[in-house]
């Protein structure tokens, strides 16, 4: 879907504003930021590139393990190391060429655990983030690796929209997202756009709506939406978490 697409149900939301048609393609395009960086979808997930620790070294910046142009990553899905300095991403049995495919998936912990791990030699089992995107040292693992292991990561990334604030090239752009959340990008676009247009109390509808009702302890839309992963993991065991309680 487009975004011009969705601007038509913004303007009825807005109560018919038809003089804000030109604009709403900009609102459109902050809410669907903001839906990719907190939630999670397939649309936006890619696999990167094999690639290798460097030995001694605990700090990367974030695109040295994703393709190229993938520099706003929202979050990582999973980051595997192989326990050897090759490997091959989606081969499932050993061979006879020397390549290896068991290792671990690391772990994020919080800095403070891995800055201690980050200066040991040994194989990466954990890993944390520090500083914004783009920066030396954005990722740090640990333990610091001892040699050239094998390794690649499966990470989503914040939705592509042209670097210009030029609402006919942000109306244009294909909106990366499944299809029934069409109506929520239109809410939040809506609530965007009655911050500025004086229409405090709509907005604060349009927000419940979407988020929910505490008070009155009712879910919203986004709330009722399931990703695949929500839906698959709906079919599979589940592990209890034992809990000791003190006398």
């Amino acid at each position: 879907m487009l975004v011009k697409s969705l601007v038509p149900g913004v303007v009825r939301k807005l109560r018919g504003r038809t003089d804000l048609t030109d604009v709403i393609p900009i609102y459109i395009k902050k809410a669907v930021l903001d839906f990719s960086q907190n939630y999670e979808f397939d649309e936006l997930r890619y696999t990167g590139p094999l690639g290798h620790f460097i030995q001694g070294q605990s700090q990367y910046p974030i695109n040295y393990f994703t393709q190229e142009g993938h520099d706003k990553v929202t979050f990582v899905v999973s980051w595997f190391c192989f326990f050897g300095t090759s490997g091959a991403i989606g081969q499932t049995f050993a061979t006879n060429t020397g390549t290896n495919n068991t290792g671990n998936n690391l772990k994020y912990r919080q800095p403070r655990v891995v800055e201690n791990m980050s200066v040991i030699p040994g194989i990466p089992v954990v890993y944390t983030q520090v500083g914004e995107q783009r920066s030396i040292g954005n990722y740090i693992v640990g333990y610091s690796p001892n040699q050239n292991y094998a390794t690649y990561m499966r990470y989503q990334i914040e939705h592509p929209f042209p670097n210009d604030e030029d609402a006919k090239l942000i109306a244009a752009t294909n909106i990366q997202m499944p299809h029934d959340w069409a109506d929520l990008i239109e809410y939040a676009a809506a609530e965007k756009a009655c911050d500025d247009i004086g229409m405090l109390e709509v907005g604060t509808l349009f927000h419940q709506k979407l988020y929910g009702n505490p008070s009155k302890r009712t879910p919203g839309l986004i709330a009722e939406r399931l990703s695949m992963q929500q839906r698959q993991s709906e079919y599979n065991n589940r592990q209890l978490r034992p809990m000791v309680r003190r006398y």
